[in-house]
């Protein structure tokens, strides 16, 4: 079959509303079946400075006569019948392209060259005028050569120094989608490096601005850095009054308000800055937090918010921290955490895998975040607070889809991830009805080598999430053009901080080698560089053309609680957690009533997972409160109302009475698993467990797979037993010929004198085994990457356990772990010298039928291995004898089970509670069979008068009950007759 050739199409429809100078626009229509995603890339990095701009899609549902309208030609990449909206265009238009060579960067001139010309030619004449027209009329743009300017990318000829831009120029060469537009809110003079904005209860935005970064740190937290207060005063859009704040601070990365104050992150400390006397300046400061990282100013503590749960969240990267925060040592590093606003408590949670400047919820209060390099967007989906000590668990996952960056300027500077993900910022979301809907729920990613903001189209995945690829809020090819923030303001619109730097890359410092010249490496972990700017920077808004604007602000008064109250229903995410906010802070009891409605309203509306949570940090939630937020309709709401029920006794009887922990939302249920991990253990815990880990949904989901994991050991409640060991030798007793244990082969990963001088020996020193007569032993003089390997087979989807015991002595630097070479799983790791210490990972094989079992030694120094275990798991099969149910057994239970009481839920002669249908004279309606399903499933047979909740409050009773327990109470409810 012939391939599809990619069609551009003129549209038959008027104008442009703003036809004049302006570049051309170009809906770009693919499909996954043509590389669409990949070809789009191409020609918007190709084009962008030839004043051709596009948008993307590949839903049908997005391509309406409407949108069409606002396009002067379509670049078709799928088969048109795909685009129905396409049947009108004027067939004479046509023109076809092949996208073979294009993938080259720059593209081909054989390629760019002809399409160019059509694409010009399609738009027709008077947009083509307009665009030339636009190019001409562009402020010039000043070029010069520059030893300072890395090149990295080892192009032909480097890159020179574009000398940074007036607003009007940059903005020019700025694009957002057609139905937005960007509207600069502030700028220099009078502002300078805007590193973070929040707003007050009036709508102000305060700015956190640092010329110290990146090497200005000094441990003493004085500089040169300001929090300032940014107005608009006339109602124009733009602000025109500025206040500072806090002055003399040293690179502050964050802040959020709090206690009629602001909480400012600025490592090594956290402040607390509060005006008391109305002045607008700072007259408290108090250290709340002290121990962040200093070693690297672009891996510091950053990204501070407050959540819906009452807590406030932030993420440091790899200058981690290190210190006592309410009497206990805490160390933690590349990750989220959360902490309490008087410093009495800091949470580490989510565990990234590099340096991380993200921490974000959606309106869900799901927790994500994001680190600089390759993984710009994680979902966090057990915390690691909860994970017992000595288990490896997955508290987060990088969950983007795609890793390009979709820039339109090829003149961008990386020194890793080329045309990736390197210096990614922040992941806050879009939630405004002053944005079109297709922006909705999306997460914002700023990304400053490639001058963009990109969109992660973030959506449930089974427990999980997955964040598709949005393309771009905003691209530039102003090369000065820096978004490091971006989040939706009081207005409802986009705001963002643009940087404004030609240098972006902090580290590694240049070299002849890399970037073409020798740098010198300063405070702060950055390279010096006499092209970083200390002065410039701008604030914008992304605003929708159907908006109104300047938009209207919400002013939040603290003294209305009825006010705050109806501001938890607002459209914009900022304004319904500062009203949240300052109802707890305050402690404004006296809304308690109205804040129980909006939970029992039971309407779906976003207020009332704000409302349940205010309530909490009032400590006003009640259990008809509590049961209506369990049994909402809404997946949002239960999910929040389990997460918000307290691990006392009234906690775990409405925690067991809802049934959450099957609640037929797979999100819901992963935050049911997590809450039972806070509950201490009890033999109907046990029971529970078990069988939580043998249901084939939760072992096929890898989240719900991961969170019975973790509360089977939470528990010591295993559900499976271990096979035989599958592992040849696996005490090292029997030594081969080549002096390694028989069965054993080495395998090395490099070839650096500490690998080739690694000696793998088994030895039989006393102390130096863990049972047995032998161990064995790996030792490094240098830095090495090396193992010892036994091949096994596998079966498919099968679940298994590798463990060993380590010891390692005069470590330095590296692992030592075991890991499967082929699945990639692999067990903790022991960093640090260490007796014996017990590794293991539990993983399932998916499609794989081979594996190869390594002790892995990445480090110098001297490792032991013992008592290696490679084990398919088996689940454990029931032992119990179950004899005929005993009605007077089963009464028993019905009343007084501690976890199962039917009567939590159920009235029974007048007693018990009325969540569920009574049951008096159940046996003469319903026959065995349908008490048996009901019982095991109550999601499929739900009564047919109840229809309080789309699932039933009751847990299915064989999680619950033992075999002998559950005939038993079936016995008794066959008695009611």
């Amino acid at each position: 079959m012939n391939r599809l050739l990619p069609v551009v199409l003129a549209l038959s429809l008027p104008p442009l509303a703003q036809a004049a100078p302006s570049p051309i626009r170009v809906l770009f229509l693919g499909s996954e079946a043509t590389g669409g995603r990949q070809h789009c890339h191409t020609v918007m990095r190709d084009f962008g400075r030839e004043a051709l701009w596009f948008d993307y899609t590949a839903d049908p549902s997005q391509v309406t006569p409407e949108w069409l309208s606002k396009f002067d030609a379509v670049l078709l990449d799928a088969p048109a019948d795909g685009f129905p909206a396409l049947a009108g265009l004027d067939k004479s238009k046509v023109v076809t392209t092949d996208f073979s060579g294009s993938d080259r960067n720059p593209a081909p001139d054989a390629f760019l060259n002809p399409l160019l010309e059509k694409l010009v030619a399609a738009a027709g004449p008077q947009r083509k005028a307009d665009r030339e027209a636009w190019l001409k009329a562009l402020e010039p743009e000043e070029r010069s050569p520059d030893r300072n300017v890395a090149n990295y990318e080892r192009r032909p000829e480097p890159l020179t120094f574009q000398h940074p831009m007036s607003v009007k120029a940059s903005l020019e060469r700025t694009q957002t989608a057609p139905d937005l537009r960007i509207e600069l809110f502030a700028s220099e003079p009078d502002i300078a490096k805007p590193i973070a904005l929040a707003w007050d209860l009036r709508g102000r935005c305060w700015v956190a601005e640092t010329s110290d970064y990146p090497h200005g740190v000094t441990p003493t937290g004085e500089g040169h850095d300001r929090i300032k207060i940014c107005e608009d005063t006339d109602g124009d859009g733009k602000a025109d009054k500025f206040t500072v704040f806090a002055d003399h601070l040293n690179i502050p990365t964050s802040l959020t308000f709090a206690n009629g104050g602001i909480i400012v992150a600025q490592p090594p400390r956290f402040l607390f800055l509060k005006d008391t006397d109305g002045d607008d300046k700072a007259d408290v400061k108090q250290d709340i937090i002290t121990g962040w990282g200093i070693g690297d100013t672009h891996a510091q503590a950053s990204n501070l918010h407050y959540g819906i749960d009452n807590w406030f969240y932030g993420c440091v990267g790899y200058s981690s921290f290190d210190g006592t925060v309410g009497g206990e040592r805490k160390r933690f590093t590349q990750g989220t955490y959360r902490f309490k606003p008087d410093g009495s408590a800091l949470e580490f949670l989510h565990q990234f895998t590099n340096n991380s400047w993200g921490q974000s919820a959606n309106a869900a209060g799901d927790q994500f975040g994001g680190t600089a390099n390759g993984a710009p967007i994680f979902y966090g989906g057990i915390p690691a607070t909860h994970v017992p000590d000595g288990l490896r668990v997955m508290t987060a996952k990088k969950i983007n889809t795609e890793d390009m960056v979709h820039t339109i300027t090829p003149n961008y500077r990386q020194v890793d991830v080329f045309g990736g993900y390197t210096a990614a910022a922040g992941s806050n979301f879009i939630e405004s009805a002053k944005l079109p809907p297709r922006l909705q729920g999306q997460a914002m990613v700023c990304e400053p080598t490639m001058k963009v903001i990109t969109l992660m189209d973030v959506k449930p995945e089974g427990a999980g999430m997955t964040a598709g690829d949005g393309f771009n809020l905003v691209a530039s090819t102003d090369e000065w053009m820096s978004p490091v923030f971006a989040d939706v303001g009081p207005d409802g619109a986009v705001w963002f901080a643009d940087w404004q730097n030609f240098i972006i890359q902090h580290n590694p410092t240049p070299s002849q080698r890399s970037g073409g010249y020798d740098a010198k490496t300063g405070p702060g972990g950055a390279h010096e560089n006499d092209l970083r700017d200390h002065s410039r920077g701008r604030i914008y808004r992304v605003v929708w053309d159907q908006t109104k604007q300047p938009a209207a602000v919400l002013k939040l008064d603290p003294a209305d609680p009825a006010q705050l109250t109806a501001a938890l229903n607002s459209d914009v995410q900022e304004r319904r957690l500062s009203a949240q906010r300052e109802l707890v802070e305050r402690k404004m009891t006296s809304a308690a009533e109205g804040l129980k409605k909006l939970v029992l309203a039971n309407d779906g509306a976003i207020g009332a997972l704000h409302a349940l949570w205010t309530l909490q940090g009032l400590n006003a939630l009640d259990e008809a409160t509590f049961n209506a937020a369990l049994y909402a309709r809404d997946a949002r709401l239960r999910r929040n109302a389990v997460r918000a029920l307290p691990a006392d006794a009234a906690g775990q009887r409405l925690y067991f009475g809802s049934g959450i922990m099957t609640d037929p939302d797979p999100v819901t249920r992963l935050a049911a698993l997590v809450k039972l991990a806070e509950f201490p253990t009890t033999p109907e815990i046990q029971t529970l467990v078990k069988k939580l880990s043998v249901d084939p949904l939760n072992r096929q989901d890898e989240w719900l797979h991961e969170a019975t994991r973790m509360l089977s050991r939470k528990h010591k409640a295993e559900a499976f037993k271990e096979g035989p060991n599958l592992l040849p030798n696996p005490g090292f007793e029997i030594t081969g010929a080549d002096g390694l244990p028989e069965g054993w082969a080495r395998r090395d990963y490099n070839q650096s004198p500490g690998t080739e001088g690694a000696e793998w020996t088994t030895t039989d020193l006393p102390g130096w085994t863990h049972s047995g007569a032998k161990s064995v032993r790996c030792i490094t003089k240098g830095m090495a990457d090396t193992s010892l390997h036994a091949d096994v087979d596998l079966k498919p989807n099968t679940d298994y356990r590798l463990s060993a015991w380590i010891k390692t002595n005069n470590l330095r630097g590296g692992k030592i772990s075991l890991n499967d070479h082929l699945i990639r799983a692999e067990t903790e790791k022991v960093t640090r010298n260490a007796d014996w210490t017990f590794v293991e990972t539990t993983y399932n094989s998916g499609t794989a039928t081979k594996g190869s079992i390594n002790l892995l030694h990445v480090a110098r120094g001297d490792s032991h291995f013992d008592d290696v275990k490679f084990c398919e798991l088996v689940p454990e099969t029931e032992t119990e004898t179950v004899s005929a149910g005993d009605a007077k057994r089963g009464e028993d239970i019905f009343w007084k089970h501690p976890v199962a009481a039917c009567v939590n839920c159920h009235m029974l002669g007048g007693k018990g509670s009325p969540v569920g249908p009574a049951l008096d004279g159940i046996a003469s309606r319903r026959d065995e069979a349908y008490l048996t399903e009901s019982l095991a499933d109550p999601n499929a047979r739900l009564a047919e008068t109840y229809t309080a909740t789309p699932v039933s409050p009751m847990p299915p009773m064989r999680l619950i009950l033992k075999p002998q327990e559950f005939e038993d109470v079936k016995a008794f409810l066959m008695s009611l007759k």
